[in-house]
């Protein structure tokens, strides 16, 4: 048994319109609300919606949320299934979620008309794109009023010319959606009828390119505004545009002074009189090519005269100009601009004009004859003045022995600056002038003097002058070659003071030395350049070479020689005043200077390098050496002995332990103890104990005498410990005295031991016993070696 089962019965539900607020065109849709559209009876049946056909009979992607669907405009389809047999059927229907209008600002509509009566003719329709702005799915209708627009009555068929009733006056615009007229919205806006201002048509502007016939000038449209409102009383305000469409939005206006972009170049003025309605005229810009032309070089000429005037042919200027010959050209020159531009006081004879200044800048006017078009070329006129020269007349030069001559040293003497000039001589002015047969410059002279043509050439402009001196050739002082300048020092310090004017006469000889001036160097550089003079009082050292310059007072003529400074030393005599020692006559005192050609003479009338004194008083001794330097010395004889030490006292077993020494003698006298520094005072303190050599020394430096002497004193402390310092007590220096007996007693006066001189000394025991750490006392009768006497003190046991 085959059983077909039928799907289930559905119709076709209406489409769900909606008016979306928010302006983004999606709004949230309850989709189930079309179940009692699709059944009688939603009993057994089951609901599922797609967005595709295809989704729906694969039953994939069913929507979700379906009674609050978010969506914009589009087809859903719906699937509707027989839950007891599972047979389904479909059905579409379509979401339109329309917005509302989106209004613009909305211009108003204005009719301008040349004579107004003030209504006009309105098609609305030409504002609908305008109104709707790119809006979709809307459309615009307009009314008389607000109520009308509302209610969607009495509207104004929008192609149909509309004439206007008021001036102005309110039109209302409906917008709405063409699936959903009641999702609309109205504005308004106002028609106006409105009169052009009046203005005079303007013409065509011509103007004359310049030299580089580009096609473009600059034009002064305000000569256009004068023209358009010329005899008008309205007050017009005049702007420019480069397109209507931007004069009539007056949008990008050009400048007055305005260069053309294109040529021709149509230009439009918007007249304009505060009111609704500006008025737009338009004409036409052009420039006209001129004569092809180029830049006028400068023309340079030389002067002669250095008064920057010379005679110009201006009319070499067009061979620059004019490249290539051209017909229907005229060509005038001018002083100013002014009178080229009205063609007044043109230069009368250009092929020989003179310039007015220095530099001077003329024009050149190229005129076509066929257009009337001219060019303004600027000359630039440069008179070159000649090289700046100094006047020579003569130039002296002194004689050589080779009778040379280097004429460039002239150059110096003849321009201040010869960087960028370029200057030869001649032996004839025409040799000059033409620049030919140019002398070399290391000139050998024949004759005393000589005519020279010097020719002084800018090496830029090519400007030149020329001239003519005479070189004088003068001779050269005759000068002898003087001695060397000798003398003895003065102070031993190979420097002396010496008048090198000595040597004036020998170097002139007989020449008058009123017509010379004699001067000394330190260099012959110096001497040649005649700098740094040294004074005639000179201080010089031995064998300096002075340069000496003699020169012409009439010529500048001079010639150098040289000669030395030898300065003698004087002998070196160093004799200090003398002590005879009385135990060790005579004294010999010596002034012996080792240098065998000296001569000593003594006060004594002996005549040898050494003598024998034995008696006190003054002495002098004068060495002369083989040049005739002497040196004279004085010194005094005194008389001293050695010491003889009558006494040195000791004092023992005191704090602190003192020497004195007595002493007899005639000397001066110091005292010393041991190797420690030699002292005036005959009293040492704080001696240690034990041995010192004392020692007395005669400052006059005879025999000194010396002294051993014994310090004795007892230790203030001792430490039996086992550490091998201090381990027994005794009184220093006691071996030295034999008859000396120690007795040590504790602090209760009970003897503990006694000590010989010879004993090793107290080990801190009584009969085997260690004694206690404290003080003890002792009684010390010295007696032997020069000793007799008895101390007693104390002394500390510490362990």
């Amino acid at each position: 048994i085959i059983n077909i089962l039928s799907a289930p019965e559905s119709s076709q539900p209406d489409d769900i319109t909606i008016c979306d607020s928010g302006q983004d065109g999606f709004a949230n849709v309850d989709l189930t609300q079309v179940y009692g559209q699709l059944v009688s009876s939603t009993a057994d049946r089951d609901f599922s919606f797609y967005e595709s056909i295809e989704d729906l009979e694969s039953g994939t992607n069913a929507l979700v949320n379906v009674t609050n669907y978010n969506t914009d405009t589009k087809s859903i389809f719906v699937k509707v299934t027989n839950t007891n047999t599972g047979c389904w059927s479909s059905e579409m229907f379509t979401v339109y979620v329309n917005t509302l209008p989106n209004f613009p600002t909305i211009d108003r509509y204005v009719i301008c008309e040349n004579s107004s009566d003030g209504v006009g003719d309105f098609v609305f329709s030409t504002k609908d794109p305008e109104i709707l702005n790119g809006q979709l799915g809307k459309q615009t209708l307009y009314f008389l009023n607000q109520s009308d627009a509302d209610n969607r009555i009495n509207e104004i068929d929008k192609d149909t010319p509309y004439e206007n009733i008021n001036n102005p006056q309110t039109i209302y615009v409906r917008v709405e959606n063409i699936t959903d007229p009641d999702c609309y919205g109205t504005s308004s806006f106002e028609i106006e009828v409105g009169t052009n201002p009046l203005y005079n048509e303007p013409t065509d502007v011509f103007l004359c390119d310049d030299v580089s016939n580009d096609a473009q000038e600059v034009f002064d449209l305000s000569l256009k505004i004068d023209e358009i409102t010329q005899g008008i009383n309205d007050n017009l305000d005049i702007t420019f545009y480069t397109s209507f469409e931007d004069a009539e939005n007056s949008a990008n206006s050009i400048p007055l002074q305005f260069e053309n972009t294109v040529n021709p170049q149509d230009i439009y003025a918007r007249v304009d009189n505060g009111t609704i309605c500006p008025s737009i005229v338009s004409f036409t810009l052009n420039v006209v090519q001129v004569a092809q032309a180029n830049p006028a070089q400068p023309l340079e000429m030389c002067d002669t005269d250095y008064d920057g005037m010379v005679v110009f042919d201006l009319t070499l200027s067009e061979i620059d100009i004019l490249d290539v010959r051209q017909e229907n050209i005229e060509i005038a020159y001018y002083e100013n601009l002014d009178d080229l531009d009205v063609q007044n006081n043109p230069i009368s004879n250009p092929s020989a004009y003179t310039n007015q200044s220095n530099p001077q800048t003329v024009y050149v006017r190229l005129t076509s004859t066929i257009s009337d078009c001219y060019l303004t070329i600027p000359l630039e006129l440069n008179v070159n003045l000649p090289p700046a020269i100094n006047d020579l007349g003569t130039v002296i030069a002194c004689n050589n022995e080779n009778n040379y001559y280097n004429l460039l040293d002239i150059n110096n003497l003849l321009v201040d600056d010869a960087t960028n000039a370029i200057i030869t001589y001649h032996e004839t002015a025409e040799e000059a002038l033409s620049n030919s047969n140019a002398i070399p410059t290391d000139y050998t002279y024949t004759s005393n003097v000589t005519t020279f043509y010097v020719r002084v050439e800018n090496a830029t402009t090519g400007c030149f002058v020329t001239d003519s001196f005479q070189l004088d050739v003068r001779p050269l002082p005759n000068v002898a070659t003087p001695n060397n300048i000798e003398a003895c020092d003065d102070d031993f310090d190979g420097l002396l003071e010496v008048d090198l004017s000595v040597q004036n006469e020998v170097l002139l000889g007989s020449q008058n030395l009123a017509n010379f001036l004699v001067t000394y160097y330190n260099t012959m550089a110096d001497a040649e350049s005649g700098s740094n003079v040294i004074p005639d009082l000179y201080m010089a050292f031995d064998t300096e070479i002075i340069y000496a310059r003699v020169e012409n007072n009439a010529s500048g003529c001079y010639a150098v020689t040289q000669f030395s400074v030898i300065i003698h030393p004087r002998p070196v005599v160093d004799i200090p005043d003398q002590v005879i020692c009385i135990d060790n006559l005579p004294l010999l005192v010596s002034a012996n200077t080792n240098n065998p050609t000296d001569t000593y003479l003594w006060s004594t009338n002996e005549t040898t390098p050494e003598i024998n004194i034995s008696a006190i008083g003054t002495y002098s001794v004068t060495v002369t050496t083989e040049f005739g330097c002497t040196t004279t010395q004085v010194f005094n004889v005194t008389e001293s002995e050695q010491a003889n030490i009558e006494i040195v006292e000791t004092v023992d077993f005191s704090d602190p332990n003192n020497i004195t020494i007595t002493i007899s003698g005639i000397g001066n006298y110091l005292y010393q103890l041991d190797d420690q520094e030699p002292q005036e005072s005959n009293v040492f303190e704080n001696v240690g104990i034990g041995y010192h050599t004392v020692t007395v020394i005669d400052l006059n430096g005879c025999s000194e005498i010396s002294k051993e002497v014994l310090v004795l004193d007892f230790p203030k402390y001792f430490t039996p410990n086992g550490d091998m310092v201090h381990e027994t007590w005794h009184v220093e220096g006691v071996e030295t005295v034999p008859g000396t007996v120690i007795y040590i007693y504790d602090r209760y006066g009970k003897q503990i031991t006694y000590l010989t001189a010879s004993s090793r000394g107290w080990d801190g025991t009584y009969n085997g016993y260690s004694m206690p750490a404290t003080d003890y006392w002792f009684v010390a009768h010295v007696k032997g070696g020069g000793y007799d006497f008895q101390a007693i003190g104390h002394f500390a046991l510490r362990r």
